[in-house]
Parts: C-alpha cells; structure tokens; sequence
C-alpha cells in the first residue's frame, strides 16, 4: 500500500516562493499600464473628446483671418470663404442663416451669416471686401456638411474680392497658422477664464477636463451670455 506523505508549505520554504510568484504576478499589470501610458492617455483624451491644436483640421495653402473665418482665390478669380475648424469644435452643431443675397456688395467684417444654437447665435463676418457671387445653399440646408468638411463641401460663400491683397494682408497661412491655432487655444482659456467668472457658478466642471484642458463643442452647454462675450470679446475683429 502506497504512504501518503502530507507536507505542510506554511513549514518550509514553499511559502516564500508562492509568496514571490504572486508578488511578481502582482507587478504584470503595472508593467503593461506604464508601458502603455503615453498610449492610454491618447485614448482617453480622444474618448473625452480633448481639443488640441493636434486634433484640428489646418489645412495649408488658405489664408485665415483672426474672426476664424478663411479664404483662398480660385482660378476664376473668386474667394472662397469659410469658418475655421476651431470654431467649429468650440461650437459644436449648429444651423446656419444666411445674411447678404447674390449680387451684394459686402465689406471686410460685414456679417455675412449667423451661427444659431436655440436661442444662442453668433456673427460670422466676411474675410474680404467684393461682391458675393454666390452661397453654398447644401450648408444652409444641411450644416452637418459644414462639420465634416469645412474647407472642401462646406464652403460659405463665393465673392469677388476687390480689394485681395490688401483684405489678406495681416493673415495667417501656413505653419504660421498652426502656430497661431496654438495661440488661440490659450487665448480662448484665458476667455473662459474671465466670462464665466462673470456667469457661471461651476466653469471648471462645465468647460475644461481634468488638468484643465479644454474639450470640444463646450460652447454648446454655456449660457448665451458666454456666447455674447464670445463674440464681442474672442472673434471681435483685429484687423
């Protein structure tokens, strides 16, 4: 007849090793999450939905104008005009009306269309000086296209500029536009910083991420009195 012989770990060293496993094992997940970080953290800020300079479209080659609208000139010797991809992700979905008719002649900072969100709006105001030759009507019809593309199918207006060099100037083209988006966004912090001292009671919970960064389309949940600062104090004109 086999003898059973029973050992007992808790008097010998099989403890201590057993111990030591399960220590190491411990460590596996710790080992992946830094190993990963740089990776997770990418993730979640995109899941938060994070506004970077990185995740904007800035498209070279199409000046920009400090409104946050753009413009270039086609071959026909017409402008194309446009707002700009970090309005877009400030304001989040929005319908859009319609100023001037064909054939008007506009100024430099008329406002040529109204950004509406219920009972929030903004002015969008022309880039360049001309004759509006024509509106992109699908936009008017279906904004989501502006959202998508801004710079391709979501173009606003067409209009004949007569005054090109001189309108566009001062703008920014280029890696000098991506410098300037950066310059925006902490522009812009320093906007929410003040405007919603003034009207709001939670800003920090409302507008910005854990560390203080900014996510997209908060203008959507802030009041319109935060959209009327916006207007007057963040796109007021400079040029």
């Amino acid at each position: 007849m086999e003898t059973f012989h029973y050992y007992n770990i808790f008097e010998t060293k099989g403890i201590e090793y057993l111990i030591t496993v399960v220590f190491f094992l411990s460590l596996i997940p710790f080992w992946i999450i830094l190993n990963n970080r740089d990776k997770i953290a990418k993730g979640i800020k995109k899941a938060l939905g994070v506004l970077s300079v990185s995740k904007l479209r800035i498209p070279q080659g199409i000046f920009y104008s400090p409104g946050h609208t753009w413009t270039y000139l086609r071959r026909n010797g017409t402008a194309r005009v446009g707002v700009d991809d970090l309005l877009l992700s400030i304001t989040g979905p929005f319908t859009l009306n319609a100023v001037p008719e064909s054939g008007t002649a506009v100024s430099k900072g008329d406002v040529i269309a109204r950004i509406v969100q219920q009972d929030k709006e903004l002015a969008i105001k022309s880039p360049v000086s001309g004759v509006l030759k024509s509106a992109n009507q699908s936009i008017f019809e279906h904004p989501e296209v502006l959202m998508d593309d801004p710079y391709g199918t979501g173009w606003m207006f067409e209009i004949k500029p007569s005054a090109w060099k001189e309108d566009t100037a001062a703008y920014y083209l280029a890696d000098e536009a991506v410098r300037w988006t950066g310059e925006e966004l902490v522009r812009f912090k320093d906007f929410l910083a003040g405007s919603l001292q003034r009207h709001d009671e939670t800003p920090s919970l409302l507008a910005l991420q854990d560390g203080g960064e900014l996510r997209e389309h908060l203008l959507a949940d802030l009041p319109k009195e935060v959209w009327m600062d916006f207007e007057h104090e963040f796109l007021a004109s400079k040029n």
